[in-house]
């Protein structure tokens, strides 16, 4: 698990030095550069230099966006070139595609000999073989400092089962999965993307469903969609007051359980509002 905050994370793509500086001049978060889906291969050597050309110039006095990169998928010949020219210069690498332990051991230990300071790393499950992997590549997770958060790409998924109309069912079955194998390696349960940036009220409800389950944060694929995204993951006010005040009940209690304004208090329930303000005190220190 990371201190990070990620609420929302913007995909921007690698080929293109104007949009990468302009993500990192959004609000968003966190900014990922794009060298997989965004870059096509005869580009990707110029796309690997302007990684390691924004990430590096960005004025350390102002805001800290993480700054992160997408490489390619292990299962391709570029995945290793990717990391070994990027990984010095962000603080975050996207792994693409990941099926197995094995595969996420491999990437770790590239990542350790790529940079003097190795990049955090975020897990994306794609892939039915992913997906049913999923518990012991977070295991495998939970024994590796770097790894930090555990997402999913529907699109990958819905094409590999196929499936062109991302059906609700489908996107509930990954969306649990995932943040029940996050739980599992102690990791950062972060959302895919919303593709259909102009539908805002469409976006408001599947982040809140998100939030619901347990992520933390979400994946955006335009700038108009990170305000949005970045209150949905912001407790708000009447949530942090509501916490406090069962949380305050119950720690000023005798009492193994107790019932606050029709409310069920226990241990596990008030560590639920504990998190609620340690999470708004962290955006609020992040925010500063």
């Amino acid at each position: 698990m990371s201190e990070r905050i990620r609420r929302s994370m913007l995909y921007t793509p690698a080929d293109d030095r104007e949009m990468m500086r302009s993500a990192l001049g959004s609000e968003a978060d966190a900014v990922i550069f794009d060298l997989e889906d965004a870059v096509p291969h005869s580009g990707l050597e110029d796309a690997r230099g302007n990684v390691v050309t924004i990430a590096e110039g960005v004025d350390e006095t102002e805001r800290q966006t993480e700054r992160c990169v997408r490489i390619n998928g292990i299962g391709t010949e570029e995945w290793l070139a990717d990391l070994r020219a990027v990984a010095g210069a962000v603080d975050t690498v996207i792994l693409p595609k990941v099926e197995s332990a094995e595969e996420l051991a491999t990437a770790a230990r590239a990542a350790e000999r790529s940079a003097a300071v190795p990049p955090e790393l975020v897990i994306t499950l794609e892939t039915p073989q992913g997906l049913f992997s999923a518990a012991d590549v977070a295991s495998r997770a939970s024994g590796i400092e770097a790894a930090t958060a555990l997402s999913f790409g529907l699109e990958d998924y819905a094409r590999a089962i196929g499936t062109t109309e991302r059906p609700p069912s489908v996107r509930e079955f990954v969306s649990v999965t995932v943040t029940s194998a996050a739980a599992v390696g102690g990791l950062d349960a972060l959302y895919t993307v919303y593709t259909d940036y102009e539908d805002t009220q469409a976006l408001r409800e599947t982040a809140r469903r998100a939030r619901d389950l347990g992520y933390l944060g979400m994946k955006a694929i335009h700038p108009r969609q990170v305000p949005v995204i970045n209150e949905v993951f912001t407790p708000t006010d009447e949530e942090v007051e509501r916490a406090r005040r069962f949380v305050e009940a119950f720690e000023e209690s005798e009492r193994d359980s107790l019932s606050v304004d029709g409310t069920f208090l226990d241990a596990a329930v008030v560590e639920q509002y504990r998190s609620t303000l340690a999470r708004h005190r962290a955006v609020a220190e992040f925010e500063e």
